[in-house]
């Protein structure tokens, strides 16, 4: 709820509720435990302490430690809360347990009506007659090693001083056609959801795992965007044509890394010298490209969830960007500038991928993060990348270089999908749209339909009338923006599923250090305490205000620095601690932390900290004793053990 406050004196506010912004959810998930008088329900949701009450007796019944879905009933007087079993989802500790929760929390549809799968029997591989046929062209796909569908391929080779390169792409709309069950399904998935343990495909594998993949040596149709490029990587020229490929290798990024790093051979990894040379010299052009425009430059490292032959989490590891995987991302964003640049010269829609600039009030945090740290955010001009780019140099390779490059992607605007061209922010490009993987997303689908209207245009229509495109009338462009909201919403939303079942596994992994100390870095602050980063941003715990050392804590109007009111002891986003695990909660990721003797930083003469406004910054809450804190917490586990 919107509430307003009002300072009666100190630390004291009244506060008066203007608005109520969310009622109370309805659908509950989390694990059927035992409680007094039957079953309760131990929420999914991360910080929830509710007790509620589960029904019994009806059709669906759960065992202790089901996973479940239910439904909160309405309360009768003072009675608590109790809600009835709408699905069980089974037990929390089967392998699949985590992705089920989450499909089912994020509402993401995972299955094929039959309607569906019977448009994709007798599908077949459309005839070379209105194609070009470029299956002499020696194109290579280049991915993870555990991919099971391939959407794009690669060629290069010199063009006097440049380069031409083909990106081809599967032709998913020569199979997915407007008004067609197949297509109102991919659209209402939007995209492909990958998990640890699952993936959940956009189209059926019919398509994604088979005609739509471009598999070596078996005849794929492709849209291919050939595209002519100077010394320096930039874009000269590109068409875009409807045409058969055959791939002739089914390459891993880790193969092409060993040869990049001379570990291994072009041979040895079943392709000629030429097509790797090739390659590796577009590429460096793109790159020099890439730097010349200085788009954001970011060191996430992606966390992946190591399983064993039964799905069970064995590690959490992190993996930096490869340059094999530069390469295809380099050759990737050309494509999806050719795909935008392309519709834009015909004056057709585009549903273009935009970035808007970082909201000046989430840049002010970081700012007096990157002075932290040492480093600089320009004030009073307009931000640029490089500006960022700034900060993350100036810590690279140091211990702050994980906190920072989150702080600086947690600072910038969301990325979305839209009919109004605003530009890329982060990628530093004024025309972009994504082309490269209609297989799992329906926007690139809706780009490949205009781009086959301007191929039609040109004169390249293609047998029996086949143009598979859509064509778009200002009194459509309404409905193409309300296709741009939904994918954007259903991207958001299988992210935040892929999150929430990776924060799980996490947990899981993490119970074993229940009882012990271990070391984290603060990477946020709140009136309720701090949240601390665990083994290098691979899990993160809540280190509640109450578990502090005894005092009033006001947090600092930037909501970086949390300092004590009386004792002085302050902690800061980015300071290193050592905290005690108390209680980890895989089913709703949740790692419960406790403040260790030592922790925070002794602030100088005591008291508030103050900014250069002078202000005290926001109230915050009391804590307790440390000491105390942390003993009870292995008392009660030491008494545990006795038992």
């Amino acid at each position: 709820m919107l509430v307003r406050l009002t300072r009666i004196s100190g630390i004291r506010y009244d506060g008066k509720v203007i608005r109520v912004l969310e009622r109370e959810q309805k659908r509950l998930f989390g694990t059927a435990v035992a409680g007094r008088g039957g079953m309760v329900l131990l929420a999914a949701t991360r910080g929830s302490r509710d007790t509620i009450q589960l029904q019994t007796g009806g059709d669906i019944t759960a065992a202790e430690g089901d996973l479940v879905e239910a439904e909160l009933l309405p309360r009768r007087g003072y009675i608590g809360k109790t809600a009835r079993i709408i699905a069980n989802l089974g037990p929390a500790t089967s392998p699949g347990a985590f992705s089920a929760l989450a499909l089912a929390e994020f509402e993401i549809p995972h299955v094929f009506v039959d309607s569906v799968i019977a448009e994709t029997d007798g599908m077949k591989v459309p005839p070379a007659r209105g194609r070009k046929d470029l299956r002499d062209i020696p194109f290579v796909t280049i991915d993870g090693a555990d991919a099971r569908d391939f959407d794009d391929a690669v060629w290069a080779e010199p063009d006097g001083p440049g380069w031409r390169i083909m990106v081809a792409i599967a032709d998913v709309a020569h199979y997915v056609r407007p008004g067609t069950a197949l297509d109102r399904e991919a659209q209402l998935r939007g995209n492909s959801v990958y998990l640890p343990d699952r993936v959940v495909p956009m189209l059926p594998e019919a398509l994604s795992n088979d005609l739509c993949s471009l598999r070596p040596d078996e005849t794929r149709a492709a849209m291919v965007a050939e595209i002519w490029l100077d010394a320096g990587g930039q874009m000269q020229d590109c068409q875009f044509h409807r045409a058969l490929i055959r791939s002739v290798a089914r390459l891993t990024y880790d193969a092409v890394q060993a040869v990049h790093d001379g570990t291994s051979t072009p041979a040895d990894i079943g392709i000629t010298p030429a097509i790797y040379a090739n390659l590796a010299g577009a590429w460096g052009a793109l790159d020099k490209a890439r730097q010349e425009r200085e788009p954001l430059a970011l060191n996430m490292k992606e966390r992946r969830v190591v399983l064993d032959d039964d799905g069970v989490p064995l590690a959490i590891t992190k993996q930096a960007q490869s340059e094999s995987q530069r390469l295809i991302e380099d050759f990737m964003i050309a494509a999806n500038v050719a795909a935008a640049s392309t519709l834009i010269r015909a004056n057709k829609p585009c549903v273009f991928r935009v970035h808007d600039m970082p909201d000046p009030e989430k840049t002010e945090g970081l700012r007096q993060l990157a002075s932290a740290v040492g480093a600089k955010l320009a004030r009073g001009q307009v931000l640029r990348p490089h500006h960022f780019n700034s900060i993350l140099g100036h810590v690279r390779d140091t211990d702050d270089e994980t906190m920072v490059n989150e702080a600086v992607l947690r600072s910038q605007s969301k990325a979305v999908y839209s009919i109004e061209n605003i530009g890329h922010f982060g990628l530093s490009l004024q025309q972009y749209a994504h082309f490269t993987s209609p297989i799992r997303r329906y926007a690139d689908l809706l780009v490949h339909r205009e781009l086959i209207d301007v191929a039609v245009a040109n004169g390249s229509k293609t047998s029996n009338g086949d143009n598979s495109g859509r064509k778009i009338g200002n009194s459509d462009l309404a409905g193409l923006a309300e296709s741009c909201t939904h994918i954007s919403e259903t991207e958001s939303r299988a992210a935040g599923a892929e999150r929430r079942t990776i924060d799980r596994f996490a947990a899981a992994l993490f119970a074993s250090e229940t009882g012990n100390v271990v070391s984290g870095v603060i990477a946020g602050l709140t009136g309720a305490g701090a949240f601390v980063s665990l083994k290098d941003g691979v899990a993160d715990g809540f280190l509640p205000i109450r578990s502090l050392p005894d005092d009033y804590y006001m947090l600092s109007d930037s909501g970086m620095e949390m300092t004590g009111r009386h004792n002085g002891v302050r902690f800061r986003v980015g300071d290193k601690m050592d905290v005690l695990v108390v209680e980890v909660t895989p089913v709703n990721g949740g790692i419960l932390l406790a403040y260790v003797d030592g922790g925070g930083t002794a602030k100088k003469g005591g008291g508030p900290h103050r900014g250069k406004s002078g202000k005290t910054g926001k109230p915050g809450k009391k804590g307790k004793a440390a000491s105390s804190t942390a003993s009870k917490t292995r008392k009660s586990r030491k008494q545990r053990r006795r038992s």
